[in-house]
């Protein structure tokens, strides 16, 4: 399509006036879709035409582009959920961390940001851009390219990026040089069409298909088969199922060790002394990997040994499509307390509490009943507040209820702090024994969408090369009446270096050389 330099109304390749205000016509002809016409383009439009305009729109395409690339941006500011502290409650640990701003980072979903819906969206509306921005303008133009006379108008000539006039004796000789520097020639009587690098056309949409497969691979991580990071805590001797795989995948912990840097070593000392605390140099677990056979909900699976090997740090292992990794660990974690309560006539009752698991009533010794109010498995202070750093049962705390006959007394029951609520002090609980263990922690990871992301990328990347480094060159000789041929020429981009190619091919001509 060419437009009118008066009214800037779009017109017919061979058109020598304005269709809209009779204008005479001049310039260069636009020559990107050969003047083939596009179904965005079409004057009477239905409902599904519109939708279709509006995303064949490379306008509506950039800005679809830059929400999505704020988006992404805003994603950012601060780490996702899946990169805090492992065991931490995104909640508290937003708000601890960043404040008010934290709080509200959490409470919009801008920490799940590249999983939420709206964000999705985004994408779909980014994919479809390009999926039909890409077939409104493909099949038009490959109709035209592959459909293309050799005999054109002279309008059609005389507005390319190259025109000339010249007496040409021997065409034949001239058609020589012009194969020489690769170029395919097709003739039509004594008309000659010479053209190569057609393919470079295709490079932006072979860098949408690239695109498109990048978006695709991103929607597919939506979906646990063909992408999942899991983490799991597993205690010395015990079996987890690794969540979100139907209870199919088992892993048992059959030890877990640590290696210390030795603090006598004088490279060490220093740094150890600093730090306060021994400083891990490896640790490892040995696992066994399961498969459940015929595992109905409900019961007890059946358990296949798939594999059994060790992991450690930078050293994963594979087994069932996983890819596990050492991520973390907990030395001497509770499993168990045993509190000792106590009357101000000093008589004692003692009682057990599962720390991972605790009831809530505790009928006790001598007439005491303890009930369970709330529980904190790891304590902390937060200014005034009573938090819970984790879930893990790493500094466990209690809210008790003490009663004996009419008598009840609230107390909040810490590893080394026990204070009444009533400020009565006629109850005391606190622990004299206990059980721990110790906890290995494994990333169980599957991603089936990093083939997918690899290939979108070469992809883009053939046709970023594809586009950039080739140019779709065209050269047309057309006999004219007086014997004489008039030379156009055309090139999708580089039109400087065509025109210097077209000036020394028409130069060697004139001198007779051979090439």
């Amino acid at each position: 399509m060419q437009k009118c330099s008066i009214c800037k109304h779009e017109n017919n390749l061979f058109s020598e006036e304005c269709h809209h205000c009779g204008s005479t016509l001049k310039g260069k002809l636009d020559m990107r879709y050969e003047g083939a016409g596009r179904r965005s383009q079409q004057r009477n439009q239905t409902l599904i035409d519109k939708v279709w305009r509006f995303f064949a729109s490379v306008r509506n395409g950039m800005y679809i582009l830059l929400m999505t690339l704020l988006a992404t941006a805003l994603g950012t500011i601060l780490p996702q959920r899946t990169y805090i502290p492992i065991g931490r409650v995104p909640q508290e640990f937003y708000e601890s961390e960043y404040g008010v701003f934290g709080r509200l980072y959490h409470y919009l979903g801008f920490d799940q940001l590249y999983s939420s819906w709206w964000y999705m969206t985004l994408l779909g509306l980014l994919g479809a851009s390009i999926l039909i921005a890409s077939i409104d303008r493909f099949f038009p133009l490959y109709r035209a390219l592959k459909l293309q006379p050799v005999k054109r108008k002279e309008h059609f000539l005389t507005h390319q990026l190259y025109v000339k006039n010249k007496e040409i004796s021997d065409p034949e000789r001239l058609i020589r040089q012009i194969r020489d520097r690769r170029y395919r020639v097709r003739q039509d009587g004594e008309d000659y069409l010479a053209e190569k690098n057609r393919f470079a056309r295709w490079g932006p949409y072979v860098n949408h298909i690239g695109l498109l497969l990048v978006l695709l691979a991103a929607f597919l991580r939506l979906f646990s088969f063909f992408y999942q990071d899991e983490f799991v805590w597993i205690r010395d001797g015990e079996t987890a199922v690794v969540p979100d795989t139907n209870q199919s995948l088992f892993i048992k912990n059959k030890q877990f060790s640590v290696d210390t840097y030795d603090a006598d070593d004088p490279k060490f000392e220093a740094a150890i002394e600093q730090e306060g605390r021994s400083i891990p140099k490896s640790f490892t677990t040995d696992i066994i990997v399961y498969e459940a056979e015929n595992h109905i909900a409900g019961d007890t699976p059946d358990l296949k040994v798939l594999k059994q090997m060790q992991v450690s740090v930078n050293h994963p292992v594979k087994a069932a499509g996983f890819t596990i990794y050492q991520s973390g660990y907990q030395m001497n974690e509770f499993s168990g307390l045993t509190l000792r309560a106590e009357n101000e006539d000093g008589l004692t009752a003692d009682f057990q509490v599962n720390t991972e698991d605790p009831q809530t009533d505790y009928e006790l010794a001598n007439g005491l009943h303890a009930k369970l109010v709330d529980y904190y498995p790891d304590y902390q202070l937060n200014g005034d507040n009573i938090i819970t750093a984790t879930k893990y049962p790493r500094n466990p705390a209690f809210v008790f209820d003490i009663s004996e006959g009419d008598m009840t007394e609230r107390l909040f029951i810490a590893i080394d702090e026990v204070v009444s609520e009533t400020g009565s002090n006629k109850y005391n609980i606190h622990a004299v024994d206990y059980d721990t263990h110790n906890v290995t922690g494994l990333s169980v990871k599957r991603d089936w969408t990093l083939p997918v992301f690899l290939l979108g990328g070469l992809i883009f990347m053939m046709g970023l090369i594809q586009g950039l480094y080739w140019q779709h060159r065209r050269i047309w000789l057309q006999r004219q009446a007086d014997g004489s041929y008039l030379i156009a020429g055309h090139t999708n981009k580089h039109a400087s270096s065509f025109e210097r190619e077209m000036d020394r091919i028409l130069d060697i001509y004139d001198k007779g050389e051979s090439g």
